[in-house]
Order: structure tokens, then C-alpha cells, then sequence
């Protein structure tokens, strides 16, 4: 059922400002029955705070909270920084950064109805500030776009630090506005998920299953049966499987390194030691971690005897392109702490599917 926000659809005559009590006060008669909530862009961080007002007023919490293309509450959203701009700028960044319709450029009518509706939604986002509090005790599902430039599937992992259930993440065809060009695949999706149904990786599709422990990894197998392909990681008690419909994938994983020291470097090329030695002290840990666990990632997908060429920027968000292999850096919250994981799979554009281990093998 969707909520319809004032200046948007049935109530484009109002004017588009509403705050989140006014929004919990319209969920909060329906919470007295099972309930999920989905939010996308600016509506995900807007969920996420009504979700937290509600639990102050002590009403139910929904089953499960999904979110869509949008920064976790804790980190700023650069987008933002666009509310203020002229008309043509401010629609230019749109179009090009965020998918918007490229008639806002040549349609007055068009202009005049969206463009005060586009910029409350960044001012409110601009205007948002984090609070800490405890996380929420209903799962989170987050989604992204594969081709989402401005909040990507790596981006979307940072959800899982605010629930203390369990955390998912599904990375459909499309860019920002996937909620609208695959809706009725993102429908299914959340059914699916409802229903607590996995299903079998697409050919495009990684399933990956983190865990705590080496535990289980048989027992995610068995859910797939046969005609899969299964590479998986242990280190320092945490688990990262990757299952894929029949093309090879290599995984690597590990605990955030305090320092470079606590990484072995020794598996990288002279010229990527270099990078990081020449990197600002700050940043020499997590530089030389993603080098590690994606040179390692690489190994394990392409086979120990591949020879694989260094790494020109070890800064470069990615995902990397290495011999015909995609490289995709995972940063990862467990409850022992942040992690580091990474990816490597024969082909680009590949969709990101985060299963948590110890919850979905109950």
C-alpha cells in the first residue's frame, strides 16, 4: 500500500513538506498487523527514521525494513549539495547522476510540476542529521541498482550496521530509478524474501552468504541442490560463500586491519607495497587490505597458477577491471566488528546478492 507524501501523486495540490511524526502518525494505526515498510532515495532514510519513531512510541516494529538506492543514514548523501543550484544545473546533475527524465530539460510544464517536488526531497536529505541510536531490531533488506553511479551496491552494505537482525542486499538491472524500470522484479523480490525463499542465482548473479563461523556452508549448499558452483573463504572466524549458476567466482575475507602491519603484503606485487607506502598514513590500512583480499579473491577464482598483473590504483572505488575479471570490494559489519571482502568473478556487470549465514540456515 503506498503512502502518498504530501506534492506527490493524488496530492500534487499540496505543498511538498511533511515531517517524520506526521508520517508515523499515518503508519501507526496499521502496525497493529504484520507490516513492512520499502523506502527508495530519499524515502529509504525517511523509513528508517519513522521506524525509530515508532519504536520510541513503542509500537510494533515491521517485519522488515527495505531500502533503495539510498546512502546509510550515517553518511552524507553528495547528491544533496545539488538542492540549491539554478534550475539548468540543478536538473543537468540530476539527469546525469540520479537518472532523472531528460524532458525536465526541454518541458516547461514538466519543469514547473517535478522541480519544487525534487528539491524538498534533497533540501529534507541536506537538512538530515544522523543521530546514534541503538540499531533496530528488524532486518534490513537493502537494494541497488547495478548501474547506479551515486549509491551502489558497496554502498548499500553500510545499512547493515544499523539492524541487529539480520541484513540482505539485492543489486537489480537498472540504475538509480530501478524502483520503476524493474518494479515488478523488485516486487517479487520482497515476495520472495517475505516468504523466506532463496531461489537459484541468475547468470548475471553472485549469492553471497557471510557468516561467522565455517558452520552452515554445507546446509547452503543443500538449499540450492545441484547445477551451482560454490567458492568459499574462512579467516579469522568469519565465513564468505559465493554461489553462482555455472562461471567460476573467487571470494576473500577478513577482519578490518588496524594497521598495514596486521596485513600480509607479501601476496602483492612490489608496485602495489609501493602505493601504499606512498599513501597518507590514514589510508595505508585500508589500501593494503583491499589489494590483499581482492589479489586473493582473483587467485581463488582464476586458479592458483594465474598469473595476475598489479593493480594500478589501489584507490580506485572499482569495481576493477583485471584480465577480463571484475573485481568488487565488499565492505562488511559483523558483530565482531567491520570486515573487508571482496569479490572476483570472469565478466562485468555482475549482481550482488548478501544472504547472512546464521539466520538464513535456522
Amino acid at each position: 500500500m503506498p503512502l502518498q507524501l504530501p506534492g506527490r501523486e493524488n496530492r500534487l495540490s499540496e505543498p511538498p513538506a511533511f515531517t517524520v511524526h506526521e508520517v508515523a502518525d499515518e503508519i501507526a494505526p496499521a502496525t497493529d498487523t504484520p507490516y513492512a515498510l520499502y523506502g527508495h532515495s530519499m524515502g529509504a532514510r525517511l523509513a528508517f527514521e519513522v521506524v525509530r519513531e515508532l519504536r520510541r512510541r513503542g509500537l510494533p516494529q515491521p517485519t522488515r525494513l527495505y531500502v533503495g538506492g539510498a546512502h546509510p543514514p550515517h553518511l552524507r548523501v553528495p547528491l544533496a549539495a545539488t538542492a540549491d543550484l539554478p534550475d539548468d544545473a540543478f536538473i543537468d546533475q540530476l539527469v546525469r547522476r540520479a537518472g532523472a527524465m531528460a524532458e525536465l530539460r526541454e518541458e516547461p510544464e514538466l519543469r514547473e510540476l517535478m522541480l519544487p517536488l525534487l528539491r524538498s526531497d534533497l533540501a529534507w536529505i541536506k537538512r538530515y542529521r544522523y543521530t546514534p541510536e541503538p540499531p533496530l531490531d528488524t532486518s534490513i533488506v537493502a537494494f541497488a541498482g547495478v548501474d547506479d553511479g551515486e549509491v551502489g551496491p558497496s554502498d548499500m552494505l553500510g545499512w547493515a550496521r544499523h539492524t541487529a537482525r539480520d541484513f540482505g542486499l539485492r543489486t537489480l538491472r537498472g540504475g538509480h530509478l530501478f524502483v520503476k524500470d524493474t518494479h515488478e522484479e523488485l516486487a517479487r523480490l520482497i515476495t520472495a524474501d517475505l516468504a523466506g525463499e532463496v531461489g537459484a542465482p541468475e547468470q548475471d548473479e553472485v549469492h553471497l552468504w557471510l557468516g561467522e563461523s565455517a558452520a552452515g556452508v554445507e546446509e547452503v549448499l543443500r538449499r540450492y541442490g545441484g547445477g551451482v558452483r560454490a567458492s568459499a573463504c574462512d579467516a579469522d572466524g568469519l565465513t564468505l560463500v559465493a554461489v553462482t549458476a555455472s562461471h567460476a567466482a573467487g571470494v576473500a575475507v577478513g577482519p578490518a586491519a588496524a594497521t598495514p602491519d596486521a596485513v600480509d603484503l607479501s601476496v602483492l606485487d612490489v608496485t602495489e607495497r609501493d602505493q601504499i607506502e606512498d599513501a597518507a598514513e590514514e589510508d595505508r590500512h585500508w589500501l593494503a587490505q583491499r589489494a590483499v583480499t581482492a589479489r586473493r579473491a582473483l587467485v581463488a577464482g582464476a586458479g592458483h597458477g594465474a598469473a595476475i598483473e598489479p593493480f594500478p590504483d589501489l584507490g580506485d572505488p572499482g569495481p576493477w577491471q583485471v584480465q577480463g575479471w571484475q573485481v568488487l570490494h565488499l565492505p562488511l559489519h559483523t558483530s565482531r566488528g567491520e570486515a573487508r571482502g571482496a569479490v572476483a568473478v570472469p565478466y562485468g556487470g555482475a549482481r550482488l546478492t548478501l544472504f547472512t549465514l546464521k539466520d538464513r540456515t535456522r
